[in-house]
């Protein structure tokens, strides 16, 4: 068997969780851990109930061969004392190995890759199909969506990435990259509406001005997966460094979408250079280049081409 942990976010949690559907597919008996958010909380907690997934959760499992106290675990690593071999992701990048491992192994990591499971994007998409009622003002939001000739999500990532210790791990994406986003799905588009997710929405009316937008703002708290059903939706995307608006870009079905992306998706650099895998290859990625007091904007097109300088501010 084998055993794969949960921990993090929403996006986190289906990274994790389309890892571990790729290796059963492959022939392995696979559960996944859940018995992480017993104490982590943040984020909302484990999320994947919403879901049409089929995978079992386990909070321990049978003999003794995981341990869901994490201080009793950690021991047992140490010493190697447990029958189980412990796997940790060693980076985020794409390894293949991970996709043939050995049996009883209980695995740790993000998987922050479509290559672990784009040869089953069809199964994926079904496993995460909603399987709960969406609130009204999503109906609403969604009624608008489809009705719209030319739908575009824009997702701002604010919350904790701008504490002082993920601002230096994660970092946020700049206006700049926001404003040359807009620009180019402007010269790829026409009559845009633009939808609009935040946890911050306050501050992006009052620093990122777009015309024909659509600030999705109620007074209710909002529901991570219905907004990223609803970023799926449309039919462009324009993402944040996050695993969250990368799923909503990710689950979108329409074949001729446009999806643009930071380039950077972490502000630390030993981070950074893990992450080329995570950016998907047919996707626009952004670079911001600051000089002095000009910043030079450089955006790469699919298959990583480098294009000419495509804004100066």
């Amino acid at each position: 068997m084998i055993i794969i942990r949960l921990i993090g976010g929403l996006g986190n949690q289906m990274f994790q969780y389309a890892y571990a559907k790729a290796l059963q597919l492959k022939g392995y008996d696979v559960k996944i851990d859940i018995s992480a958010f017993d104490t982590y909380k943040l984020h909302g907690g484990y999320q994947l109930d919403k879901y049409n997934i089929d995978l079992e959760t386990t909070m321990t499992v049978e003999n003794n061969q995981f341990y869901k106290n994490s201080i009793i675990f950690k021991l047992l690593k140490k010493l190697r004392l447990n029958n189980s071999k412990i796997i940790e992701e060693k980076s985020l990048l794409f390894d293949e190995n991970l996709l043939r491992i050995e049996d009883d192994t209980y695995m740790q990591g993000y998987f922050q890759s479509e290559k672990y499971f784009l040869d089953i994007r069809e199964i994926i998409l079904k496993q995460f199909t909603m399987i709960s009622n969406i609130t009204s003002y999503t109906k609403e939001v969604e009624k608008s969506i489809l009705n719209s000739q030319n739908s575009c999500s824009i997702h701002i990532r604010r919350g904790d990435f701008t504490n002082s210790v993920n601002k230096n791990l994660h970092g946020t994406c700049s206006i700049e990259y926001y404003e040359t986003a807009i620009q180019l799905m402007n010269n790829k588009e026409e009559n845009i509406n633009y939808f609009i997710f935040s946890d911050d929405i306050d501050w992006v009316k009052d620093n990122l001005k777009v015309n024909n937008a659509v600030y999705i703002d109620n007074k209710e708290k909002r529901v991570p997966h219905e907004d990223m059903y609803l970023m799926s939706l449309c039919k462009n995307n324009i993402i944040a460094n996050s695993s969250f608006s990368w799923w909503g870009a990710w689950l979108n079905q329409n074949e001729d979408k446009s999806v643009i992306a930071p380039a950077r998706w972490f502000a630390n650099k030993k981070m950074y250079k893990q992450s080329k895998d995570i950016i998907c290859k047919n996707w626009i990625k952004i670079w911001i280049i600051y000089q002095q007091s000009q910043s030079l904007c450089l955006y790469i097109m699919q298959k990583n081409i480098l294009m000419k300088p495509y804004k100066v501010f």
